[in-house]
């Protein structure tokens, strides 16, 4: 990533980091868990581990024989994931880096050719070019290695769904591209063009739910431009046509129900490297 971008996401998840696991990623954790089913004495890299919610569930599962490197940018999120490690008397190593390149770090278990199982929850939309990181990864896989990753799925989170209906006029945008994403075979398409076979796409179970009511839009507003995800669209140069805006678009899609319901659901993919 770019240095501007880099911290950019850096400051974004320190100031989430202690109350990250109040909410729904605990529940999408599990479920990387269940479709990725790391097994006894593997080797498993999660990229965008955050504060470990992946890795120490992944180390539950390969055992004292098993290899855990999680790898974030965010000291403040893995400062989370080293406490919850020590308290755990976890083994994992966790380590900050730029995961969309990982060149010269030493993470493979001693006589390894490369990790069975590379995660990386929650964080694609954040890469400048997903693409290229993807492709990347898969030289750290072993040959039969996979990869699980998800993506938010279109449109299911509200804020972020007006918000991004109401960047051009106000000449801000997301801070990150989602733009790709369509649907699960964007996802797959993705994987497959870094050289992966894909083996499965799908959209998971609403991990979270929350209505959110019209007369409530402006609310909705405030709390989303206090969060350092849509901070810049509470600029003072334009907070108040950006709040003006917000409310007008969410009645329009709100409709006659007056409601719109905002559920935490992903497109996940399971895709493996080649064997020799």
């Amino acid at each position: 990533m770019a240095n501007s971008q880099v911290t950019l996401i850096q400051s974004i998840y320190d100031e989430r980091s202690e109350n990250y696991d109040n909410s729904h990623h605990g529940a999408l954790a599990e479920a990387y868990i269940r479709t990725a089913e790391p097994r006894d004495g593997e080797s498993v890299l999660d990229l965008a581990c955050g504060t470990g919610l992946v890795s120490l569930l992944a180390e539950e599962k390969v055992g004292k024989s098993g290899h855990v490197v999680g790898i974030d940018i965010s000291p403040g999120m893995l400062d989370v994931a080293r406490r919850k490690a020590q308290q755990t008397g976890s083994k994992a190593t966790f380590l900050q880096h730029d995961i969309s390149d990982l060149t010269g770090l030493d993470i493979l278990p001693p006589g390894s050719e490369g990790f069975d199982l590379i995660t990386c929850a929650a964080a694609l939309v954040l890469l400048p070019d997903p693409g290229q990181a993807i492709r990347h990864w898969t030289t750290w896989l072993k040959p039969g290695g996979r990869i699980v990753t998800d993506v938010a799925a279109k449109d299911v989170h509200v804020p972020s769904r007006i918000l991004r209906r109401i960047s051009d006029k106000l000449g801000v945008s997301l801070q990150w591209d989602e733009s790709w994403v369509q649907d699960e075979q964007s996802l797959g398409d993705l994987l497959a063009s870094a050289g992966l076979d894909v083996k499965t796409v799908f959209l998971t179970e609403s991990f979270q739910e929350r209505a959110y009511k019209a007369a409530d839009a402006e609310e909705a507003f405030e709390k989303a431009v206090s969060s350092p995800m849509f901070r810049n669209f509470g600029d003072p140069a334009f907070r108040e046509e950006a709040k003006r805006l917000f409310v007008e678009k969410f009645v329009e899609k709100a409709g006659p129900s007056g409601a719109l319901i905002d559920e935490a659901k992903m497109y996940m993919a399971v895709a493996h490297k080649h064997s020799k």
